[in-house]
């Protein structure tokens, strides 16, 4: 699998033949088939490894990396951070497919079911924290992963550092919150 995600990452869809996969992970391609039926098979099992790692950071980031965040900005830098970390773990190609727009429709099915499973646990979090209706809140939080999406290809694609990376999505990211965020009439 970490084979099939390296070429995801450097080649694209098109770019995950079998032959490729077996050849860089050292094995046949019959074995690659007796764990992958299809390349969808593949291509799935590529995105649910990257979406397990991002769902284990980002626990690790609110056990730990919350507590000692003092602000919405810190706060949002402990996610983009586990995002990042979880794209130098893992490569970029499956971060591509939980947005991919084009393409074959079940990758594409596949991206939206898998982005909606990582946002849906933050969605009752967001709602808390902004104050915002359950509209906005499903409109916010499809912003707030656009613009992080949108730096952080930035910097897989050579054009960023990382840290300027994590720096310009955690304030964007932090600004579309704060837009966001209503005060409590007694407040």
């Amino acid at each position: 699998m970490h084979a099939a995600g390296r070429l995801l990452t450097a080649h694209g869809l098109d770019g995950v033949p079998f032959t490729e996969v077996a050849a860089r992970a050292g094995v046949t391609r019959p074995v690659v088939y007796k764990f992958f039926s299809d390349r969808d098979a593949l291509l799935r099992a590529v995105v649910e490894d990257f979406v397990a790692e991002l769902r284990s950071r980002f626990a690790a980031a609110f056990a730990y990396g919350l507590p000692h965040a003092t602000d919405l900005e810190s706060m949002t830098g402990v996610f983009i951070h586990a995002v990042c970390d979880t794209i130098e773990a893992k490569g970029a190609g499956a971060w591509r497919l939980l947005g991919a727009k084009d393409g074959d429709r079940e990758i594409r099915r596949l991206g939206e079911e898998q982005q909606r499973s990582l946002l849906a646990p933050w969605l009752p979090r967001i709602a808390e924290m902004t104050r915002a209706s359950p509209r906005e809140v499903e409109t916010l939080s499809r912003m707030l992963v656009a613009a992080g999406r949108v730096v952080l290809e930035q910097w897989y694609d050579g054009e960023l550092t990382r840290a300027d990376a994590a720096r310009d999505a955690t304030r964007g990211v932090s600004a579309l919150l704060q837009a966001f965020t209503r005060k409590h009439p007694n407040e």
